[in-house]
């Protein structure tokens, strides 16, 4: 029986944990000190204190410890870091994601980019800090371009330039953000849609994808609503291009585990780019593991102990659609600031044919903003996008959570827009209809007040009209039902 130690919390250390158990394997969770009464911690069977998450000694120390055959990483923190990857490997134990070698090509943009342009796959006019003066070669491209740290992810150490006079504060700040290092600058698409494609691939050179996502509705350039197959995939008809162009670098690269190639679609000249990949499990992978049936965490663990990809493409078939919300303790009212705060009551839709919920929400939760504060992924799938998007309502308008401001409402609200229904939004949706959205957020908390008062709730009608609103951010509870839940 193999023993997995998940180096990582939250509700993806939980999700980690389900299909460990369900392959017989033993489950090992880690925490830190502030962490421990975190819901993650009880996912395993064993778990571990470290020095921290994002210490590689400290949790090698935990694998050995413990006896693990397998380290998962995760997301964040040390998953993409292809030192830590190569210690595990070191020392006996199996890594349950790309090879160091992989991680280290594929993390770094400008070899991406070299790469795509041998095999082919268009690349949007780019330069880096390590060829040339970047000042003039901005010039050349023209404005506006995005600066990126060549090392970076997740929307870190990103900046938009419009202008000769944002550049050099632009260079210096993605540089800082991400540690320091080199950047690279190319130029920026505006309207654009944001898609990728999921990959598989095991140690004996096998390969396929598990087609595409669209994850164009972000803030922060970070995702909050994620759909498969994508939308704009199907209206262009260029899943066969899209998916071949993912395909073509994972082979060229040997890819070998999970991941994910992205790309920006550019409508004015509808032409797709590669935009990076990363090299582990995504946020997002519910939504591909619903249309597809492919659990890949289940992948990932098996190709680690080197077990073939028994799974090939022609097998890999769409079935309807799926949509993921995240939900993050953060406050719309303040574009998305982060929160903190104390989780007193929660309530989630029940699992169902339909409806998936990953979360590690408990009451008496202390959110932390040192970590990500993702909560929980509420994610629905119908036969086609039009049902699945009224599954992710309904289980949206019965979802609530006291003592913390979310951003639950927004999403709801975001839902309902008619530019997302018609599945015509972009990268910057959010932040061009950001007033208007805070605008219906502000209505219907005041609508929901005058009906809290109505009904006897004036204490919780004072809260909700201060600047404050933690508890009542969240308000599923009124929408959804007549009577009232307690709020501390």
């Amino acid at each position: 029986m193999l023993r997995v130690l998940i180096a990582n919390r939250g509700e993806i250390a939980v999700r980690i944990a389900r299909t460990v158990r369900e392959l017989g394997w033993i489950p090992i969770t880690v925490y830190e000190e502030e962490d421990k009464t975190s819901p993650h911690v009880k996912a395993g069977r064993q778990a571990v204190k470290i020095d921290s998450y994002t210490n590689p000694h400290s949790i090698i120390d935990a694998a050995l410890k413990t006896e693990a055959d397998i380290i998962h990483p995760g997301y964040g923190f040390l998953s993409e870091n292809p030192s830590f990857a190569k210690m595990v490997l070191d020392h006996g134990i199996a890594w349950a994601g790309p090879s160091p070698q992989v991680m280290a090509l594929l993390a770094d943009k400008q070899r991406i980019r070299e790469i795509a342009e041998k095999l082919g796959v268009p690349v949007l006019p780019w330069c880096s800090s390590r060829q040339v003066n970047l000042r003039s070669c901005v010039e050349e491209i023209g404005y506006p371009v995005i600066v990126k740290a060549v090392n970076a992810g997740g929307g870190r150490g990103q900046r938009i330039v419009h202008n000769p006079d944002e550049l050099e504060e632009a260079l210096e700040m993605a540089s800082r953000e991400a540690g320091g290092g080199e950047v690279i600058v190319e130029k920026y698409i505006n309207n654009a849609r944001h898609i990728e494609v999921q990959i598989l691939g095991d140690h004996y050179g096998d390969v396929i994808h598990l087609y595409e996502r669209e994850c164009s509705i972000q803030r922060r350039r970070q995702k909050i609503i994620e759909e498969a197959p994508s939308p704009l995939v199907e209206k262009m008809k260029i899943r066969e291009t899209v998916t071949g162009y993912a395909l073509r670098i994972a082979q060229a690269t040997s890819y070998d585990n999970a991941g994910t190639i992205e790309f920006i679609y550019d409508p004015s000249s509808k032409t797709t780019y590669i935009l990076e990949s990363n090299t582990r499990l995504q946020v997002e992978h519910p939504v591909t593991e619903l249309v597809t049936g492919i659990d890949i965490v289940k992948q990932q663990l098996l190709i680690a102990v080197d077990k073939p990809l028994l799974i090939r493409q022609y097998e890999v078939t769409l079935r309807g659609w799926a949509i993921e919300a995240r939900i993050y303790a953060e406050d719309p009212l303040n574009y998305f600031t982060p929160t903190d705060g104390v989780v007193r009551d929660y309530k989630l839709p029940r699992d169902n044919p339909w409806i998936r919920i990953d979360h590690a929400l408990a009451r008496g939760l202390r959110v932390n903003p040192k970590y990500d504060t993702l909560l929980a992924k509420v994610i629905a799938w119908g036969m086609d996008r039009a049902e699945a998007l009224r599954r992710l309502e309904l289980a949206l308008a019965s979802t609530y959570i006291a003592g913390v401001r979310t951003n639950i409402e927004a999403l709801r609200e975001l839902i309902r827009d008619a530019v997302f229904r018609r599945a015509e939004y972009t990268t910057q949706h959010l932040e061009k209809t950001y007033r208007e959205l805070k605008k219906r957020i502000q209505d219907r908390l005041r609508t929901l007040a005058s009906i809290a008062s109505r009904i006897g709730a004036r204490t919780r009608t004072r809260r909700l009209l201060q600047p404050r609103v933690e508890a009542w951010l969240s308000y599923g509870w009124l929408a959804a039902r007549t009577t009232t839940h307690p709020v501390y």
